[in-house]
């Protein structure tokens, strides 16, 4: 009875947190996608599982089949759903990971979801015997190693982030990480009861629920974090890294005004969401994007090496250049970019934001003098 219990209640809170974040739906870039997936898996498993319980040990070429198949797609969703958290992770708080590292998940995923298949002609990770009873094999161990694995990675990206980049994160990875461990933990261990679904549900909500709390710190249209965020940052870094200098660069779209002007706010506003996304996929571990004012980013680097910062600047025009290639948009994406050191002993904050800023300016005045078409009025 207490499968059927633990799994109700799990469909039940998965539903409750997806009827409360449809808005989520609204902007449909990696996080948000893997979220969604993932809270759909989740609540497919809570159904299931308790039905590949019930099928289990019974009699009938078709509770046979249920049992096999049942328990494939539990295998093959749980660690679907450890590849998606890694992904939604890495994305949230650095904007993903290197090609390499995306290269080597890949893999293993392909390898996880092609034994399933190939476990329904050849088991080696279950088996179900004459009895319509569940065994697990030895390729069950490897299917743990590398959930667990996908997990632990995440983890250490987390952790070296917020090492390095001296990142103020509100985002708590234990909310999805304890719940699922335990709940994989006890089934592991305990042969013959079933906790991940249910343990899988509650990390999702948990993740949905960190979500909602951080939002007072992120930009609703872009994702970024937001001025609220760096006011906090900024003074915080001030207070505990005295001896630490960190680069700023203050960034604002070329010719913003005009792109509403011709084209509409909505296109406007996808303009600041490719912005922001490009950011975010070049600052990775280097440091923080923050959507400012309007149509002004700043981007915090951990580091004052003039190479590192330049080359990371160079980044951003390659970038804008391969997206104005690419895309499908009507118009086209440029920025001016002012820089300068934030050193707190012989700094302030304020002197910062106006160094920056009166850096991007003079950027911005060399830009228009070369694009006479695209004169301040259209800013």
């Amino acid at each position: 009875m207490c499968i059927y219990v633990v799994n109700i209640f799990g469909a039940v809170l998965l539903a409750v947190v997806a009827a409360g974040n449809i808005w989520r739906l609204q902007r449909r870039n990696i996080e948000n996608t893997s979220l969604m997936i993932m809270l759909i898996l989740g609540f497919i498993n809570c159904i299931v599982d308790p039905l590949v319980f019930s099928a289990e040990k019974q009699s009938g070429q078709l509770a046979y089949l249920f049992n096999l198949y049942g328990n494939g797609w539990q295998y093959a969703s749980n660690m679907a759903c450890s590849f998606l958290w890694f992904i939604f992770l890495t994305q949230h708080i650095c904007g993903g990971v290197s090609k390499i590292h995306r290269g080597i998940l890949k893999t293993a995923a392909t390898i996880g979801l092609l034994g399933v298949v190939v476990n329904f002609f050849v088991p080696f990770i279950y088996s179900i015997d004459e009895n319509n009873a569940y065994q697990r094999l030895w390729g069950y161990w490897m299917y743990t190693v590398i959930d667990y694995g996908v997990t632990l990675d995440s983890l250490v990206i987390y952790f070296w982030r917020r090492i390095r980049n001296r990142l103020l994160t509100f985002f708590p990875v234990w909310v999805y990480f304890f719940p699922l461990m335990i709940g994989t933990f006890a089934q592991t261990a305990f042969y013959g009861i079933s906790t991940i679904s249910a343990g899988l549900a509650v990390s999702i909500a948990g993740i949905f629920s960190s979500l909602q709390n951080e939002l007072i710190f992120r930009d609703r249209l872009t994702g970024l974090y937001n001025r609220v965020y760096l006011d906090y940052y900024l003074r915080a870094f001030a207070r505990r890294h005295r001896g630490a200098v960190m680069t700023g660069l203050m960034l604002d779209l070329n010719s913003f005004k005009k792109i509403n002007d011709n084209f509409g706010h909505s296109v406007g506003d996808r303009a600041l969401t490719n912005m922001a996304d490009i950011l975010q996929k070049s600052v990775r571990s280097l440091g923080v994007a923050i959507r400012y004012a309007g149509d002004e980013f700043i981007v915090l680097l951990n580091t004052q090496d003039s190479v590192v910062v330049d080359r990371y600047i160079q980044l951003v025009y390659s970038s804008l250049t391969r997206f104005n290639r690419s895309s499908k948009e009507p118009y086209q994406l440029s920025t001016s970019i002012g820089k300068g050191t934030l050193d707190p002993k012989n700094k302030n904050l304020d002197e910062f934001i106006n160094t920056i800023d009166h850096e991007m300016y003079e950027n911005k005045k060399a830009y228009y003098a070369a694009n006479v078409e695209n004169d301040r009025r259209h800013r």
